[in-house]
């Protein structure tokens, strides 16, 4: 058979205006020129993009125009397009590829194999994480084909590399025909390795989107002919990123340290940031440093202050890196503590495949089989400290394990009526956030205590009052008055959702 080549690329994200630099909006764009000029520049047979073309599922018109103007490079050179939806640009309904589709510019692949001479290529777009077990291999049945090898190109993160989500084993396993190689997108770092007889490979993104990704960009090379299937990689050229160690060591002198240490690397039109180490005690204006580094004309400046237990924001609530704003934000979210009611509405409602009208019924729907599942006659636990209470039967008081009176119930003979003291309350609420309130206690509008009349001698100003009528009269009438302005409030309904 023919030699086929195929360039096989992905994560080019354009449109990504990565710390705020339309430069490096352009760089992207420019990475992605790249490899769509050495596609046409070998003559391959096919680009295959596996997935994340653009940042953004709403990216500019600018982004959409300049991605149309390389795809209509590629037509004109007669090199097809082969592309799937990845997780940034995929939208509800119908995808950004399905326009360039319908200009003649992109193959959507799917369950229907692509024919290249004796290669089949399928598809698989971007699955959410939750919909992973439920995906339907059935769509490829009776979809094989007489060709001697079978390509799959996917978006996703796969074991059995470290950081996987989906077993690519068992992909290989249920798709109802042999797989040869399976095209990779989702990872920024080029991979590869091979499950049992198939190739499995990341192409790697075409530019940095972050500090994290400090290996040189790259893209795949996949001939396939009478000797198999062979992988090469291919290095892209893109702006530089810098990084400059600074050890501190505490002295007077640390900025001059930092500028001498800077002034030895070419940072020219280069991402450039300072990495500090040492001393944690050193005081440092980072805003100074930064225009140190922009003065010796870096493109973007930035410092990483690695020293243990130093925060580099002004304001250290807020844990923002930035270099990592997109890994700081899953972080934050991960220290939330969502419970698996919040985790599932929080998949529903980010899952660009729910249409928004459908998400309050998607919602019940999922949240009723968890409800379902949930033993209510065992005690759930909660993420709050759980105080205990102790009764004093003499003072009729409840006492917290911290020592403070939580609720104090008086009962009057003639009355009956309970009420709590509302300033005590208050005070335990203003000492501790994390008290339980039964829900008796919720929503009772506590009363004013009744107010013993004391019986003052005037026999000095020479006044006689009968005093026991007096009181008695002022007693009853207290009483009426606590009644009527005081009945108690039905207390708050819960419902469970509240909690999830």
């Amino acid at each position: 058979m023919d030699e086929i080549r195929i360039v096989h690329t992905g994560d080019t994200h354009l449109g990504y205006r990565q710390y705020h630099s339309d430069v490096r909006r352009k760089d992207f764009l420019n990475a992605f020129s790249t490899v769509i000029d050495d596609a046409i520049d070998m003559g391959v047979d096919a680009v295959v993009h596996s997935g994340d073309l653009f940042d953004s599922r709403n990216p500019t018109l600018d982004d959409i125009l300049d991605a149309m103007g390389l795809f209509s490079k590629l037509q004109k050179a007669g090199i097809p397009l082969l592309a799937i939806v990845g997780n940034h640009e995929s939208k509800q309904s119908t995808q950004w590829l399905d326009l360039y589709s319908s200009l003649g510019l992109v193959i959507r692949l799917g369950n229907e194999a692509y024919r290249l001479g004796e290669v089949a290529l399928y598809g698989i777009d971007s699955v959410p994480k939750t919909k992973i077990p439920l995906f339907d291999f059935t769509v490829f049945e009776d979809k094989a084909t007489d060709a001697k090898y079978n390509l799959l190109v996917m978006h996703q993160l796969v074991k059995p590399f470290a950081f996987g989500d989906w077993d690519i084993k068992e992909v290989i396993d249920s798709i109802p025909f042999d797989l040869h190689a399976v095209l990779l997108g989702d990872n920024h770092k080029y991979d590869i390795t091979k499950v049992s007889d198939t190739w499995v490979t990341y192409s790697g993104s075409t530019e940095r989107n972050s500090t994290s990704e400090r290996e040189p960009r790259s893209y795949n090379i996949v001939a396939v002919g009478e000797n198999g299937i062979e992988i090469s990689k291919r290095i892209i050229p893109t702006r530089e990123f810098v990084f400059i160690p600074v050890t501190l060591t505490g002295g007077p002198d640390n900025h001059e340290d930092i500028f001498s240490t800077i002034m030895e690397y070419d940072i020219s039109e280069k991402v450039v940031f300072v990495e500090l180490f040492g001393d944690v005690k050193a005081k440092l204006d980072f805003s100074e440093i930064e225009r140190f580094i922009l003065s010796r004309g870096a493109l973007v400046p930035g410092i990483k202050d690695l020293r243990t237990g130093v925060d580099t924001l002004a304001d250290p609530s807020l844990k923002v890196s930035f270099s990592d704003p997109d890994d700081v934000v899953k972080e934050e979210i991960k220290k939330m503590n969502l419970s698996s009611g919040g985790l599932l509405l929080d998949d529903i409602i980010r899952d660009p495949l729910i249409v928004k009208t459908r998400v309050g019924d998607e919602a019940e729907l999922k949240l009723g089989q968890l409800l379902e599942k949930i033993d209510f006659s065992q005690p759930i636990p909660v993420n709050i400290p759980v105080i205990s209470m102790v009764a004093d039967e003499e003072t009729e008081t409840l006492v917290s394990d911290k020592g403070n009176v939580v609720d104090i119930k008086v009962k009057d003979e003639d009355t009956s009526t309970e009420y709590m003291t509302n300033t005590v309350l208050q005070n335990i609420v203003s000492e501790s956030k994390d008290v339980y309130v039964t829900e008796k206690s919720i929503g009772v509008v506590p009363a004013e205590s009744p107010v013993d009349t004391d019986v003052t001698d005037n026999s000095t100003k020479g006044e006689d009052v009968d005093t026991s009528d007096e009181v008695e009269k002022n007693k009853k009438k207290s009483v009426g008055e606590g009644k009527k302005e005081h009945e108690p409030v039905k207390p708050r309904q819960y419902n469970l959702g509240d909690y999830l």
